[in-house]
């Protein structure tokens, strides 16, 4: 179980960091569709495996010309890595992991949302690159959210080069909660995470 922790939280950490989430754009940037929730102190609890997971939208920052939001990924109340997110007209992107600028920054959403949408990916995080292809499978899945089903925009990497480490991810985003279920494939593992509470300031 811890194996498959460390591994996640490796390549995730070249990817994306953490939990791909939230960010607040700038006032005349799009609304990402509704499916990135932009309200700073926005909160999100998932489970893998025996593992709590917090994901926190903690403040906005300027990062070149683009006003992003910073997106914290926590452990045991600990952080473990930290994002900027932000909001261009044909979709979200992650621009910073840590300290490492992502170049060029990579896009975890297309916008608008439209089945079979597909994009490439080929980036440096530091040191290390991702490389392969995104694809919006679905624009109407059905996923399970906290005992309840509902439709879901499924974007999947299939075969990413991460770091060296060949890497399947899905990702499952529901208006108005963001990215509800997360499922990577690395090497011979995967693990998965999946929303047990939402906290959304003023609810």
């Amino acid at each position: 179980m811890l194996r498959s922790i460390r591994l996640f939280a490796g390549a995730a950490a070249v990817l994306f960091g953490g939990v791909l989430l939230a960010q607040q754009p700038a006032k005349d940037a799009p609304a990402a569709d509704g499916y990135f929730p932009t309200k700073l102190k926005t909160k999100w609890t998932y489970k893998v495996q025996d593992q709590t997971i917090e994901v926190v939208a903690s403040g906005n920052e300027k990062f070149g010309d683009e006003s992003c939001t910073k997106v914290d990924t926590l452990v045991s109340g600990k952080v473990v890595a930290s994002e900027l997110y932000a909001v261009r007209a044909d979709g979200v992107y992650r621009v910073k992991v840590k300290d490492d600028k992502i170049d060029p920054p990579v896009k975890v959403l297309a916008l608008p949302v439209k089945k079979d949408a597909e994009w490439d990916v080929k980036s440096k995080v530091g040191t290390q690159t991702v490389s392969g292809k995104f694809k919006v499978k679905d624009d109407k899945a059905k996923v399970n959210v906290m005992g309840k089903d509902v439709e879901a925009v499924l974007v999947e990497g299939a075969d990413l080069d991460v770091a060296g480490t060949k890497t399947t991810v899905r990702m499952w985003f529901v208006k108005n909660q963001g990215v509800v279920k997360l499922e990577y494939k690395i090497a011979d593992a995967t693990s998965t995470l999946e929303l047990t509470k939402f906290d959304a300031p003023g609810n």
